[in-house]
């Protein structure tokens, strides 16, 4: 993506009296920053939060003004826009759909080569490669990683989605209201499939984000990736000592004893 970032990144003059009150110069084209998000902020719901910056929309940097982002996030001719957000050093893209409907604000100047350069090798792929992954996470940094793309097989064979996803609760009691069904009557068996595909088909992904609350986990993260790899691989960086019952890539750094860590400090 270096060859998006040209010479005419810079500009003589912008005012950032959108968000900063009246204060004109001779800046840099700066991002976007998430200031604040209110009660019905939908940036919530993608788990973005203050000091996370815009880098690029669709592929593409965006140094553009908090009404010019929302209105063309918020435009009916497609369904997702992808963003590519900036947290603590680490880019991770996130599928949204409509205006965040959040408070924006510019970076400060200094920061806008800082994340430029940081940028230098980061890759974006075609959007339709990309799908958006919900991650919970326990007090003992345990994650749960799921995909939010609905699926046909949640309705047709529920039982096999349920073993899929290791819902086992889930799974043992629609398993024994089968059993029960079927030995009442085959009619009560069809009618209990039914419901139950209906059921799992429309709320999926409620199922899977309350099993997680289950296992006391709460929402950490949403990240959009290609794979569920490259997903773990994300929240690894974000989270070095994050964990995954089923994992794709290797064991994470020790959590530091705080114990170990003040008996260094006394012995020294």
């Amino acid at each position: 993506m270096s060859d998006q970032l040209s010479d005419d990144t810079f500009t003589e003059t912008q005012s950032l009296s959108d968000n900063e009150g009246e204060a004109t110069g001779p800046v840099a084209k700066s991002f976007l920053r998430i200031a604040s998000l209110g009660m019905r902020s939908v940036a919530t719901s993608y788990r973005l939060k203050p000091g996370d910056v815009i880098a690029c929309l669709e592929g593409e940097l965006f140094f553009g003004n908090a009404e010019d982002f929302e209105a063309a996030l918020d435009k009916d001719d497609t369904k997702f826009s992808l963003l590519t957000i900036y947290r603590e050093g680490i880019f991770f893209e996130v599928l949204v759909s409509g205006a965040l409907r959040c408070s924006l604000e510019f970076i400060e100047v200094e920061k806008v080569q800082e994340i430029r350069e940081a940028f230098d090798g980061h890759v974006i792929h075609k959007k339709s490669e990309y799908r958006n992954y919900e991650v919970l996470r326990d007090i003992r940094r345990n994650c749960t990683i799921y995909d939010t793309t609905p699926t046909p097989l949640a309705g047709t064979f529920p039982p096999l989605w349920l073993l899929q996803n290791r819902l086992w609760e889930p799974l043992m009691a629609i398993t024994l209201a089968y059993f029960i069904s079927y030995g009442v009557s085959l009619t009560m068996f069809g009618l209990t499939y039914l419901l139950s595909a209906f059921y799992f088909s429309r709320g999926q992904i409620h199922v899977l984000r309350s099993y997680a609350q289950f296992q006391e986990k709460q929402m950490w993260v949403v990240v959009a990736t290609r794979t569920i790899q490259e997903g773990q691989m994300l929240c690894r960086k974000l989270d070095p000592h994050c964990k995954f019952a089923f994992s794709h890539v290797p064991p994470p750094e020790p959590i530091p004893d705080p114990d170990d860590a003040l008996a260094k400090k006394n012995s020294n």
